[in-house]
């Protein structure tokens, strides 16, 4: 999933020109570094593997990249985009300090054992959904059942989507960078989508469609998607220096949700590349999800997370259940979050 929104997943929930469906990874080997300020051999290295191509689930990296906050914290930080699905991998293997991740995507890499925690939560609630035109004539997700379905198949997605619409799921294999025009052109019925990116993305184009929440059709969906993930061990050996890596982000979210124009200017000014009126309409959606009702970022309810990991299990798509906030602390984030 974003995978997935990764969710590719995940979710929630491409980009280039038009690129759409968050969650699908795009490999560069161009690391995004600050545009005022050279390297400092000085600070330490701070490598973060986005998800995918640069996006709003990003902004607030960005923003502390722009603004100064990692150099502040005494780093040198660079912002890199991994190949497919490999953020996880990056993480683990120690090649890169934190990334970007989705709880969804987390259930196989726990369940192999991979040492990752997920220490922040980028957005406060899932918005990861069911896509569909709205002349396909949906009016609720039962409706979608039978009706052909996009899938990455990847197995807690699957059996998430099939959970709303019914058994059986009727699957068509691939990936698309534009849902939307995949959509009009009769690929499929329905997706797995972000209302963050492919939603606002069809209203620009002038698309009707319907967008069904994961989350109003049970609670359990709402879980984390996108995190920001690190290495377990590493975050036991130095604390410390996630501590102040997680001030740094904190605070650049935190701006993103308080200067929503001005932080749209700044990842399109990091990422030129991609469609600055999707960014500029998605960051207006976004900058309302990142923080808490307190005004705090980043934290997790735990109860919530096992929630989600209680339903995998529950469902068979792991074969024993995780430890209680298996994969997830709340230690590395600033005290009051803001």
């Amino acid at each position: 999933m974003l995978n997935q929104l990764s969710p590719k997943l995940l979710s929630v929930i491409a980009l280039g020109a038009s690129l759409l469906v968050a969650g699908c990874n795009k490999p560069t080997d161009t690391p995004s570094k600050p545009a005022q300020e050279p390297a400092n051999t000085d600070k330490q290295e701070l490598v973060i593997a986005l998800d995918w191509v640069p996006n709003t689930n990003h902004t607030g990296l960005y923003v502390a990249l722009d603004k100064g906050y990692f150099a502040e914290q005494g780093f040198d930080a660079k912002i890199v985009q991994p190949s497919e699905d490999s953020t996880s991998t990056l993480v683990a293997n120690g090649r890169a300090d934190l990334g970007v991740y989705f709880q969804p995507n987390m259930v196989k890499r726990l369940n192999k054992g991979e040492p990752i925690t997920a220490i922040a939560a980028i957005v406060q609630h899932n918005n990861a959904g069911l896509l569909s035109l709205k002349s396909l004539g949906a009016n609720t997700p039962a409706d979608l059942h039978g009706k052909r379905y996009s899938t990455w198949e990847d197995p807690v997605d699957d059996k998430t989507v099939a959970s709303i619409v019914g058994e059986p799921l009727n699957p068509i294999p691939g990936e698309t960078t534009d849902a939307t025009t995949a959509l009009r052109i009769n690929q499929f019925d329905y997706i797995l989508a972000y209302y963050s990116w492919d939603g606002i993305h069809a209203g620009l184009k002038g698309v009707e469609t319907n967008f069904f929440y994961l989350k109003d059709s049970n609670p359990v969906f709402d879980y984390y998607a996108p995190v920001i993930i690190a290495n377990s061990n590493e975050l036991q050996k130095d604390p410390e220096r996630y501590k102040k890596a997680m001030n740094a982000i904190s605070k650049g979210y935190v701006y993103a949700s308080w200067h929503a124009d001005e932080s749209a200017n700044i990842l399109i000014k990091h990422a030129p590349e991609i469609n600055a009126d999707l960014v500029k309409a998605s960051q207006a959606y976004m900058s309302e999800q990142y923080l808490a009702e307190d005004g705090s970022w980043g934290r997790f309810d735990y109860q919530r997370w096992d929630n989600f990991f209680k339903w995998v299990y529950d469902n068979k798509l792991i074969d024993k259940p995780f430890a209680p906030q298996a994969g997830v602390s709340n230690d590395y984030l600033p005290n009051d979050g803001k």
